[in-house]
């Protein structure tokens, strides 16, 4: 497949379409507040984070009702109807954890939890030809989107997380947000043979947070772990119901497209591996890594109750790929240096 094939599986112009039209109209209801709009490749479009703390951009507190409205339908347009669901599932949340902080009295001082702490803000401009992006950034929520030629859409880095990862107490107890990417996972562990545990298992010990943090971008690493080539029919079929629990995150025009490119690279090659305790509520980690693309998954603060996901793309965070060829296309590079 050549380059020019290999971008159109990140075409996707009803997405960009929806999300443009939804971005004029969040643009619309924020009005003139210089936090909200930045020139498109602004170094911190490229900074992000799943800790709470200020960030670029306008939070959904600072917004009317009609703002905020119009903030969750940029969300909503953006993501599948399984991400919209754990996006907002994962900001209610704040609300239980300051619950549970306070019966459990580890609570921060001035660290309030508040589902109204999320950051939206736009690169560029939706209305033009050039290309643009968007980020809601906040606690456990970070989805980063660039768009180019108002059809080409790059989701990634994406990021949820969940603390609860299971409510322990009030109204919603035993409610979890992020089920599948625990349930799916465990599942295939549980499947493999002791010889195959040996390849899958490399520590026993988790690492007490997702490797690559909140970098910018991230690098293919040695791949770790057994290969889906080393599995049994019934166990590659699991490991591809892990990919697309992450892929799935995302509309069906994107995530078809995503699969389709995962597909496209060789599924034999991908790896899964798993750090920490078999059981539940034992801390653990895992990570499934292909040529292009990394997951990863920790579950270890909180006496293993609080999650971290990251789904990243070694070649197309922050649409460099699409960029480069944008720019390209078009005979210069407009001074476009990120």
């Amino acid at each position: 497949m050549t380059t020019a094939e290999r971008s159109t599986l990140a075409l996707a112009p009803r997405t960009a379409s929806a999300m443009a039209l939804a971005a004029k109209a969040l643009l619309a209801e924020i009005g003139s507040d210089h936090r909200f709009q930045y020139e498109f490749g602004n170094e911190q479009q490229f900074e992000w984070d799943y800790r709470p703390h200020v960030r670029a951009g306008v939070p959904l507190m600072d917004m009317s009702a009609a703002g905020r409205k119009a903030a969750m339908r940029l969300i909503e347009v953006s993501v599948g109807s399984r991400g919209n669901e754990k996006a907002n599932s994962i900001m209610t949340l704040e609300h239980t954890l300051a619950d549970h902080e306070a019966l459990d009295g580890n609570g921060v001082a001035g660290r309030p939890r508040d589902p109204q702490r999320y950051y939206f803000v736009i690169y560029g401009d939706p209305s033009g030809n050039s290309p643009w992006g968007w980020q809601v950034d906040g606690h456990h929520v970070s989805l980063n989107y660039t768009i180019v030629d108002k059809e080409y859409v790059a989701v990634t880095p994406t990021f949820f997380g969940a603390n609860p990862a299971r409510s322990l107490h009030g109204h919603n107890a035993g409610f979890r947000a992020l089920t599948e990417e625990e349930d799916v996972a465990r599942d295939l562990l549980h499947t493999m043979t002791d010889d195959q545990l040996k390849i899958a298992l490399p520590d026993a010990v988790a690492p007490s947070d997702i490797i690559t943090d909140s970098a910018a971008r991230v690098t293919p690493g040695e791949p770790i772990g057994i290969a889906l080539s080393e599995l049994g029919d019934p166990q590659r079929d699991k490991l591809v119901n892990l990919i697309h629990v992450y892929v799935d995150r995302m509309t069906d025009e994107i995530a078809t497209n995503q699969w389709m490119r995962i597909e496209d690279d060789g599924l034999d090659t991908v790896t899964f591996a798993w750090k920490g305790g078999q059981s539940v509520g034992d801390p653990h980690y895992y990570t499934v890594q292909g040529p292009r693309f990394l997951i990863e998954y920790d579950n270890t603060q909180n006496n293993a109750n609080h999650i971290h996901s990251v789904w990243r793309d070694y070649i197309s965070d922050w649409g460099d790929d699409l960029i480069g060829r944008h720019y390209s296309d078009i005979g210069s590079n407009h001074g476009h240096d990120h």
